[in-house]
């Protein structure tokens, strides 16, 4: 009896492990076909996603371990430990590789709408030496606010009749450096490189809080999370700003030093540059930066060595951070005729108290429908003991605090519709995924180190999950191929029509602009009894003007200029349609109604 008491719990273990085996070879082979179907004895067996049997995997392999000696327990420790200590630091740089391969298949490389236009245009302007575009001949334009009906999305009028970017010029500038380099192409690769950098910016922090596993564990959060993995495929600020908002807390976090306090500080100055409205968050990589002054000084005790100390750190970080907020204020102050005035405006007209019930209800509905409830462990962090590390429970208090920060630049902001906007916080979702996967692996701490690997892995399995079927619900992979139409749109009227052609258009103001070169008319702009003058007074000075609009904006069209004669126009058929609906409408009557042509597909971002 005492042989089959001894032997019957390793017995099970083996046989535990070997349904482990099975059910991560039925995961790895419903990820390579897409799943199965099949019937077993009359009974139909299918499978078609391989999170149940991962997770049921990883349940044998728990039970299997727990059903062990404590012997042998030991011995798979330690080989884990070997493992993991072999593995990990290359999880990050293989999931940002992945983040960049997903990227190069499905990202954008055209500029349309107003902010991928604005930045990419912007990038042209910085390396020509002059951000402001001369516009002298809306002097003689004869309706009202003509300035502003030949402002593009993206752009606002200035003294003189000229338009100035309405963006923060970060971003701009990351790009011309880039394009100085590479050519005009490389616009285009600033975002997914920041992305990429953020996922292993994201491993570091983890690491520097509680070890190498809640950092590689972090870092396939951030690069799945769909927030971050939308903003990723387009050339936009969001995850810029975050990447270096993370690096500066990253590098404000390592031993004691004046060039880790120098290059955090520089860091953020980037990244204020990039984004102005989160330059309190400057706040916490500044704190960082004198907490581990004290904590590495020789002086720790000595009150004035403390305070000589900290005041060295400190007085480094904000010298090497002062330039980029003198450079954000010189190019308000010289586009926007004051240095605490933004491309948006003044800061009344951004933020209200009125706009704080809707974000309350907003963010956190957003983050649990993209992220799962799993998003929110974090708050767990200031439960959790000291350890690892001797600066862990104070690093964690940071990062809680530097998160509500980032919602809070947020809370007072112009409200959104779209789950999208999430993007404004992504700065904050590194932090979180570090301080979740940190709970969860200091609650398993008392289990041994193949428990604490489990439950992590479990947790971070149920993320990747959820976000991977938000992911696919909202088609985002597929913004590449549909941002497209606004380069398509561009180069077919670039080869149609006349340099001198005007456009008429809402949604493409800006990238007809920048893939034809000719002049676009806000029609969002025009004043609704102006639409027939306009016209006339166009087809007066020049060649008869088209309109291109969306299928969407077609219908309030109609509404604007009903009482206009030229609203008839897109009642005629298209001169040419491209498969996204767009429509290019003439506006010669005399034009005979020829089938349209097709706008055709184009690639690249030439």
């Amino acid at each position: 009896m005492i042989g089959v008491s001894h032997h019957s719990p390793r017995r099970s273990a083996y046989v535990l492990f070997g349904f482990a085996i099975a059910a991560a070879a039925v995961a790895i082979i419903i990820v390579i076909s897409g799943g199965f179907s099949l019937r077993l004895f009359g009974l139909r067996v299918s499978s078609h996603g391989a999170l149940r049997p991962t997770l049921f995997a990883l349940l044998f392999l728990a039970i299997a371990y727990r059903r062990m000696p404590v012997w042998e327990q030991g011995r798979v420790s330690d080989y884990l430990r070997r493992v993991l200590r072999a593995a990990l630091p290359w999880v990050a740089p293989a999931t940002a590789t992945a983040l960049l391969a997903v990227w190069w298949v499905y990202g954008t490389r055209a500029a349309g709408g107003s902010d991928s236009y604005g930045y990419v245009s912007q990038a042209r302007l910085w390396l020509a030496g002059d951000l402001h575009v001369h516009q002298d001949f809306v002097a003689s334009v004869p309706w009202p606010n003509a300035d502003w009906t030949f402002t593009p999305l993206g752009y606002r009028p200035a003294p003189g009749h000229t338009i100035v970017p309405t963006y923060a010029p970060g971003l701009s500038i990351l790009m011309a450096m880039f394009m100085k380099i590479a050519g005009d192409c490389a616009a285009f690769v600033v975002t997914p490189l920041s992305a990429a950098l953020l996922v292993l910016l994201t491993y570091a922090l983890g690491v520097q809080l509680s070890g190498r596993a809640t950092g590689a564990l972090a870092a396939i959060l951030t690069a799945t999370s769909p927030t971050i993995l939308f903003m990723t495929l387009w050339p936009m600020s969001d995850v810029p700003a975050a990447a270096f908002w993370l690096m500066s807390l990253v590098l404000a976090a390592r031993p004691m030093s004046l060039t880790s306090a120098a290059l955090s500080a520089i860091s953020a100055g980037i990244a204020i540059l990039i984004r102005p409205n989160l330059a309190p968050l400057a706040v916490f990589p500044a704190g960082v930066v004198a907490w581990r002054a004290y904590a590495g000084s020789q002086f720790a005790g000595s009150h004035v060595g403390e305070i000589k100390i900290r005041a060295r750190q400190i007085g480094t970080f904000a010298l090497a951070c002062l330039p980029f907020v003198v450079l954000v204020a010189w190019v308000n102050h010289d586009l926007y005729g004051s240095f605490l005035t933004s491309g948006y405006g003044n800061a009344t007209s951004i933020y209200s108290r009125q706009n704080l019930a809707a974000n309350l209800h907003r963010y956190p509905r957003w983050l649990w429908e993209s992220q799962g409830a799993y998003v929110f462990v974090f708050l767990l962090a200031v439960a959790l003991p000291r350890g690892p590390k001797p600066q862990s429970r104070t690093l964690r208090w940071i990062l809680l605090a530097y998160i509500g920060a980032v919602f809070g630049c947020y809370l007072f902001y112009v409200p959104f519709e779209d789950w999208w906007y999430l993007r404004f916080v992504i700065p904050a979702m590194p932090a979180m995924f570090v301080l979740s996967i940190d709970a969860i692996w200091q609650a398993g701490r008392r289990f041994g180190v193949v428990v604490q690997a489990i439950a992590a892995t479990v947790f971070a399995a149920l993320c990747v999950s959820h976000a991977v079927a938000y992911a696919q619900l909202h088609a985002i992979v597929e913004i590449g191929e549909g941002e497209q139409k606004y380069a398509d749109v561009g180069r077919y009227l670039a080869g149609e029509l006349s340099p001198e052609t005007v456009v008429i258009a809402g949604l493409h103001s800006g990238n007809i602009r920048l893939y034809s070169q000719l002049r676009t008319l806000r029609v969002d702009s025009l004043d609704d009894a102006w639409l027939d003058r306009a016209i006339d007074y166009l087809k007066s000075v020049g060649p008869s003007p088209y309109i291109v609009l969306e299928g969407s904006e077609i219908p309030n069209f109609r509404q604007r200029f009903a009482k206009q004669q030229a609203v008839t126009l897109v009642d005629r058929p298209a001169v040419a349609i491209h498969s996204r609906h767009v429509y290019v409408f003439s506006t010669d009557r005399a034009r005979s109604a020829d089938p349209p042509q097709t706008i055709p597909h184009t690639k690249g971002c030439e």
